[in-house]
């Protein structure tokens, strides 16, 4: 994905106020240069990029160049002090189990102006977070031991960890309740609330109680018990539901219909002045101090660098909401858990904690201009990823009259003569959107600028400097910080792995970065050429039936990449001498029946899921280099078991793709897969499993899988 607004949204913050144009921003600073101690790499050159989102909020992008590659860092900054400032968390579609939400999608129907994805979560399953959620006050999901960002009431931020804890008594009997909104009930009961959803149709021996609430009395609240569910289906959500699992129905005789119980939990710390939580972990900084927890998740890939997202505070109690992006090793290659903790550090930040990172890190901020929040990272997966909850901000600031104009692009830089598509827009004095400006332009005569055209397009002056041009549309007015620059750094040929058929067409971009990693406005100026094919001055690309070489030249610099046409297919050798023996049995849980055989033509799969094994993983970490495809002939024994592969990238990042769903023929038939364009190249085969919890109920049997003849697809119209 082309990042995020990379001229069109990112706005110098810094030049307005040179302008002399009000930013009602209280929170801390950030600093104008970034330069973090190690172990974050060297930073050779930096620029950034800042403005305000409201009242109390800001935002701000710095993109370094270091020793070890580029960064783009996007920061938004809340001073809770602020009074028409607000924090809140948001759950995916209102749901504990849902298919989860895009943090875009959260913001605009809740109407943010800047947010962050949150937790942890049961991806390509449930959807549930992993850790606390609070919302409203209210406990929506069960705290784990890693600490979690709160909201006290006062609009105050802190970083603490809650213990849960509660009971169900009927009569003389008393179940602890483990767990709220959470599937399948693990030890004690489950307290589901209606956040929860509709429970999954899976699970054994489980007990469901549909409550009716009674008028608490000096004990506590009192429920009457309205239904009892032993088996799916299950019913639809009600008030307040009680799942006992196998391990709470060890307490004697559960409740019947009519029975009153009465049902307590609650957290430590207490919620009386909570406003809301949100889980992730782990603590990064705590008093200024970094924080090294072994406990944490994934914390044997800390020293992989990968997209991140953390929150943290200052000393002042500004709350800062990052995001580093990553996997784009030509914009930003991400950091590890070092460097992104020397970030924070840099940035003024005496605590904070990570959130779910990797492909999951995204902020949402509203773009000055616009009536709603939009992304302002580049996530790594090229599309937003659904992630299950997020953490917010809204402004309660009053609409106003308009107040001032802005640009998109709010600062140019560009090449002699290059061509800029320039947006007006309008806001009021907090920063709401008014539409757009419209009417004749009034700019300040200067020769950095040629002229605006009645297409909006600025065309650049010839000759190369600097400064603050008065702009006037519409009846408001800015000054534009405008540079015009002789000559670029480095050029990046998009879009990123592109791959066009034989004989087809494909618009090729060119994106141009200074010395200080700006980008730079090149359009009409990109000199193309190609080789085994034809390319325009637009770019447009014309495949032949060769794998094409192109060349972009701009400003002093060029680059030439290649560009594969069609595809070619390779078998693979997965099971012969050189690999057989690498192949070994894992599986769920661990140390459960089965077998793995490779005999230099096929792979094995014995499973027995008959006493509680959910999988049977054959594993052995092959590397494929960049296939886009995988097809292998597969040996079914008619069970119904689904069939999976997983896919690694070089970032380590795994993806899980399904062969079948359920093998429910005998014989031989031959199944493909897509390898997942989310994950960067190199790729690797990390296993083939089988697995009988995709059945419902989940299956119970015993049998053999096989796996042969296995053939790759890769990009390109000859094998390297």
């Amino acid at each position: 994905m082309r990042r995020f607004r990379a001229f069109a949204t990112l706005c110098a913050l810094a030049a307005l106020f040179a302008a002399g144009v009000p930013v009602a921003v209280r929170a801390a600073e950030l600093p104008a240069a970034l330069a973090p101690l190690a172990p974050f790499p060297l930073v050779t050159g930096s620029s950034v990029e800042r403005e305000a989102v409201a009242p109390g909020v800001a935002r701000a992008t710095y993109r370094l160049l270091t020793s070890a590659g580029p960064l783009v860092v996007s920061v938004v900054t809340v001073d809770p002090r602020e009074p028409t400032v607000r924090l809140g968390t948001v759950l995916a579609n209102d749901r504990i189990v849902s298919k989860d939400e895009p943090v875009s999608s959260m913001a605009r129907r809740t109407g943010a102006v800047a947010g962050i994805n949150g937790d942890y979560f049961d991806i390509g399953a449930s959807g549930a977070p992993l850790g606390v959620l609070i919302r409203n006050g209210a406990l929506e999901r069960t705290p784990s031991a890693r600490v979690a960002l709160t909201v006290a009431r006062d609009r105050s931020v802190r970083f603490e960890t809650y213990r849960f804890s509660g009971s169900v008594t009927s009569g003389a009997v008393t179940v602890p309740i483990s767990a709220l909104n959470e599937w399948p009930p693990q030890g004690g009961a489950v307290v589901l609330t209606p956040a929860f959803g509709t429970i999954p149709p899976s699970a054994n021996g489980v007990t469901l109680l549909d409550l009716q609430p009674l008028a608490s009395d000096a004990g506590g609240a009192r429920y009457r018990v309205a239904a009892v569910t032993n088996a799916p289906p299950w019913p639809a959500p009600g008030a307040l539901r009680l799942a006992y699992g196998p391990a709470a129905q060890n307490f004697r005789a559960l409740p019947d219909v009519g029975d009153v119980v009465r049902v307590a939990f609650g957290t430590e710390p207490p919620l009386a002045d909570v406003a809301a939580a949100i889980g992730g972990g782990p603590e990064l900084l705590h008093a200024g101090a970094p924080v090294d927890d072994p406990a944490s998740p994934n914390y044997a890939d800390r020293d992989r660098r990968i997209p991140a997202a953390a929150a943290a505070r200052f000393p002042d109690g500004t709350l800062a909401l990052v995001v580093v992006d990553g996997r784009h090793p030509a914009t930003s290659i991400g950091v590890n858990r070092g460097e992104l903790i020397a970030l924070l550090r840099a940035l003024g930040a005496s605590d904070a904690m990570l959130f779910d990172s990797g492909g999951s890190a995204t902020l949402v901020a509203r773009v000055l201009g616009d009536a709603e929040a939009s992304v302002v990272n580049e996530p790594s997966d090229g599309i937003e990823r659904p992630v299950a909850d997020g953490l917010f901000v809204y402004s309660d600031a009053p609409l106003g009259p308009p107040a001032r104009l802005i640009l998109r692009p709010a600062r140019i830089v560009a090449l002699p003569g290059a061509r800029v598509a320039l947006r007006a827009r309008v806001v009021d004095a907090n920063d709401h959107g008014l539409g757009d400006a419209r009417g004749a332009w009034r700019i300040a005569p200067t020769p950095l600028i040629a002229s605006i055209g009645e297409d909006d397009t600025l065309h650049a002056g010839e000759r190369a400097g600097s400064a603050l041009v008065h702009v006037a549309r519409g009846g408001v007015a800015t000054d534009l910080p405008v540079d015009v620059v002789d000559r670029v750094a480095r050029i990046v040929i998009g879009p990123a792995r592109a791959n066009p058929d034989p004989h087809a067409a494909l618009t090729l971009s060119a994106e141009a970065f200074d010395s200080h990693d700006r980008p730079v406005a090149v359009d009409g100026l990109v000199r193309w050429s190609a080789r085994d094919a034809s390319i325009d001055a637009r770019g447009r690309l014309l495949a032949g039936e060769r794998d094409a070489q192109v060349t972009a030249s701009a400003g002093g610099a060029s680059v030439s990449v290649t560009i594969p046409v069609g595809k070619h297919t390779s078998a693979l050798a997965l099971f012969d001498d050189a690999h057989r023996a690498g192949w070994k049995l894992v599986t769920t849980p661990a140390g459960g029946a089965g077998a793995v055989s490779a005999d230099g033509e096929r792979l094995q799969i014995a499973y027995d899921f008959s006493a509680g094994e959910r999988a049977a993983y054959a594993v052995n970490e092959t590397p494929l280099g960049e296939p886009v495809a995988l097809a292998c002939a597969i040996d079914g024994d008619a069970n119904g078991a689904a069939l999976r592969a997983t896919f690694s990238d070089r970032y380590g990042d795994r993806q899980t793709v399904t062969f079948a769903r359920a093998i429910d023929f005998a014989g031989t038939r031959r199944l493909g897969v897509a390898v997942p364009r989310s994950l960067a190249p190199p790729i690797a085969l990390r296993n083939f499993y089988v697995v009988g919890t995709l059945a419902n109920p989940p299956l119970t049997a015993a049998g053999t899988v096989g796996v042969h003849d296995c053939v790759a697809t890769f990009p390109g119209a000859q094998a390297p």
